[in-house]
């Protein structure tokens, strides 16, 4: 059984000893919009009672004796966050896009320089600091009304608390410590100096474990509530994003993946430790019992998820529900309409594709972390005053909407293949957006490889799955692991198509000239 905190929903998922998904269950927590528009909190009063509620739900759907389950395991989104009391009662959860503690990012790092002389990204390979948790935690301790005036005695990622709260040790796996800004990820311990710049004790910070670890077992509160057997075993997850490139068997340095979610993070596997000395880089890394441990060369494409989600109001207004989530029909709306642009321009020339086509510059970006610049959010047309008569029709914007995905992208996997400097590597793509095999597709031409494709969109589901594995004693090393992605037959490759390269490298181009990058 395992459990994925994302973006917006809690997914619980239950699978079989193939590693095959039996049921699966979500929920929407509620989230609190601070005044300021800069917090974002998931409610904390009620949060694991309801995890618990989708857990039991999650196993009457199975239709299993709840006593046969083996293992359990988590993962959450990136950099996530539970602020917890001497008993792990959550009080303060951040949830996605949490800015709170803005204004208090600087100030720790320059006390941290004036400490040890570095700076924080020398330390976490992290930036701008003012996104990061320790800011975070800065402004809990500056208002301290806003949990009640009560005393934080601990922090934790949310993979990491789940599985506390289940009856694990305290602790937490050494891939999601590196993504908290709070750890040293080149001597792998927990920065000295924030114990005396925010005045915390030792046993603030949890222990360190490799993703793939037992530890412990589920406690007997839980064995009654959910009808658990004693003997269930607690395995250390690892974050959403390194779960996928499990389940991509993406691993290995040379290996270049382009997660396509909300943000679509491009990763490149890396072997040894390097830092950008212009720090346009995320440096992360990806640490498994047995199997591997390397670091992640990382770059953001933006606000992808939200684009395709824009793009389905956009177009398909009439249909707008309720919620801000589109409907199925929707997004199936919008794969036929690109279906119907790329066939279209599969007959046309390069040259009538390069002048006559639609641009837009509408959030993804190359380096969109570091980009100082505001997202445009624009559609660039043909000149409708020209002697030639050429109409625009939708599914150009349509088109236009994915390409500067695609761009963006494929501009971002050259960034890192000449950052790390391979001369050999292979590329990746998995996430939600993926179901989109055709966007998969383009980016293979633009970039003119073949690229892995997952024929899975819960990937970090199933690269959890391959953690129990680990635990078991079924995957034992890497070559095991390898064996095991290739045993469930859900990594294809998409060859470029001669057709296309030459059009869409054109275009791209074309499309790095308008963003000026």
């Amino acid at each position: 059984m395992v459990f994925d905190v994302g973006s917006k929903a809690l997914k619980c998922a239950i699978a079989n000893e193939n590693n095959e998904i039996i049921t699966i269950d979500s929920i929407i927590p509620r989230i609190i919009h601070s005044e300021d528009g800069f917090g974002r909190t998931w409610e904390s009063t009620n949060y694991w009672e309801n995890l618990l509620l989708l857990t039991k739900s999650t196993i009457k759907k199975a239709e299993i004796d709840s006593q046969k389950i083996r293992y359990v395991t988590s993962t959450s989104i990136r950099p996530s966050s539970r602020f917890c009391d001497v008993d792990f009662n959550p009080l303060y959860i951040s949830a996605s896009f949490d800015i709170r503690g803005i204004d208090y990012g600087y100030e720790i790092e320059e006390k941290l320089i004036e400490l040890t002389g570095k700076s924080l990204y020398q330390y976490t390979g992290r930036f701008p600091n003012l996104l990061m948790i320790p800011g975070r935690f800065e402004w809990l301790r500056n208002n301290p009304q806003a949990i009640n005036e009560k005393k934080i005695d601990h922090y934790l990622p949310i993979d990491s608390w789940i599985l506390v709260k289940f009856g694990g040790e305290f602790h937490t796996n050494v891939t999601s410590a590196m993504e908290s800004g709070f750890f040293d990820i080149k001597d792998r311990h927990w920065i000295d100096e924030w114990y005396n710049i925010f005045d915390i004790d030792d046993k603030f910070f949890p222990p360190r474990v490799l993703s793939g670890e037992i530890i412990g077992n589920i406690s007997k509160p839980i064995q009654e509530r959910l009808n658990l057997h004693p003997d269930t075993e607690i395995i250390a997850g690892i974050p959403d994003t390194q779960a996928a490139l499990i389940a991509a068997n993406s691993i290995t340095p040379g290996d270049i993946s382009a997660v396509l979610g909300t943000t679509t993070p491009v990763q490149a596997i890396i072997k040894e430790l390097q830092f950008d000395p212009e720090e346009r880089f995320w440096i992360g890394g990806i640490s498994i019992k047995n199997v591997c441990d390397n670091y992640i060369a990382e770059l953001s494409t933006g606000l992808t998820g939200h684009l395709i989600r824009w793009a389905s109001h956009l177009f398909y207004s009439d249909q707008l529900p309720d919620s801000d989530e589109p409907t199925e029909e929707q997004y199936k709306n919008l794969k036929k309409r690109l279906d119907k642009f790329d066939k279209t321009e599969q007959e046309q020339s390069e040259e009538i594709i390069v002048s006559h086509s639609v641009y837009g510059n509408l959030g993804p970006l190359p380096l969109a972390t570091t980009s100082s610049e505001s997202l445009k959010g624009e559609f660039h047309f043909p000149s409708p005053g020209g002697v030639e008569e050429h109409f625009i029709n939708q599914n150009q914007l349509i088109g236009a909407v994915f390409d500067n995905i695609t761009f963006a992208v494929s501009r971002n996997i050259e960034c890192l293949r000449d950052f790390a400097s391979f001369e050999q590597y292979s590329v990746s793509v998995l996430g939600g957006l993926s179901r989109y095999k055709l966007l998969c597709q383009r980016i293979s031409d633009t970039i003119n490889s073949p690229i892995k494709y997952i024929d899975n969109y819960e990937a970090s589901l199933q690269g959890l799955l391959i953690l129990c594995d680990v635990a078991s004693g079924e995957v034992k090393n890497l070559a095991d692991m390898q064996e095991k992605v290739l045993s469930q037959n859900n990594v294809y490759t998409l060859e470029p198509r001669s057709s296309m390269t030459g059009k869409l490298t054109q275009k791209y181009k074309k499309w790095l000239s308008i963003i000026n990058t």
